[in-house]
């Protein structure tokens, strides 16, 4: 069993939400995640936009630099990709096809009147808290055709957003760093379109009070299973409440 990690941060926050004895399982127990395709495509997308912001060039060239090296760098860590997960017919083929139109849409986007506001390409931040610390890479900070401050989060997958706390987050992290933004986002690369999201009831007091009573539960060792999440969990083998096939069966009397 792995240290309790000193940092959280919205991801860990989304696991632990999403089933409790699964963010055990990962990130103290260790256990290793099925790795699934669209992993792999949404890593190497977020990359291509941000190699293409940083340096516009041929979008043919660095998706096809992106790909490959995203490709090879997960198959160092899971394995042959034929081994590997994917949805429906989003397989690598797919994946690798429409990643190339993700970009494009990008692209089209960017060109379009919106900038980089400053620096704001994956910008990193570690924001103490309590007894512990937020880190995260916020996308983008942009300005739009009007000139707004806008925070963008880009989503690769199929499933829409349902909720902003990602967004607020990110917002908040700013806010402490002297950056107010007017608006936040998320950017769909399979549309291209954006859904803004209002954030005023996920003000400062609203954002710290997730984050530390998360901290206080997974240092008290609150894990509750949610058993309504298992459908495309990673790590059911593991999962003793679903009776995993790596888990020790307890013997019964009958």
């Amino acid at each position: 069993m792995t240290e309790l990690s000193k940092h959280i941060s919205y991801s860990s926050l989304g696991t632990y939400l999403e089933c409790g004895w699964k963010y055990n399982l990962t990130k103290l127990q260790g256990v290793p995640q099925k790795h699934a395709v669209w992993f792999t495509g949404g890593s190497a997308v977020h990359k291509a936009t941000e190699m293409w912001d940083l340096n516009p060039n041929d979008a043919e060239i660095i998706w096809n630099e992106a790909w490959h090296n995203q490709v090879r760098e997960d198959e160092e860590l899971n394995g042959d990709m034929n081994t590997w997960e994917f949805a429906k017919r989003e397989d690598m083929s797919w994946w690798y096809g429409e990643g190339l139109w993700m970009l494009d849409r990008w692209i089209t986007f960017r060109n379009n009147g919106w900038n980089i506001y400053e620096d704001y390409i994956e910008k990193q931040y570690e924001i103490p808290l309590v007894d512990t610390v937020v880190k995260m890479a916020i996308d983008r900070v942009m300005t739009d055709y009007d000139g707004n401050i806008v925070l963008l989060d880009i989503k690769t997958g199929a499933s829409s957003q349902r909720h902003p706390l990602q967004l607020a987050t990110y917002a908040w992290a700013l806010r402490k760093n002297g950056v107010e933004v007017d608006k936040a986002g998320f950017w769909d690369a399979r549309t291209g379109q954006i859904s803004t999201w209002n954030l005023e009831h996920l003000a400062t007091e609203e954002v710290e009070e997730i984050y530390s009573e998360f901290d206080r539960a997974r240092k008290a060792e609150i894990y509750l299973p949610n058993l309504s999440n298992c459908g495309r969990c990673g790590v059911l083998s593991y999962c003793k409440f679903m009776n995993g096939q790596y888990t020790k069966k307890e013997k019964t009397n009958g």
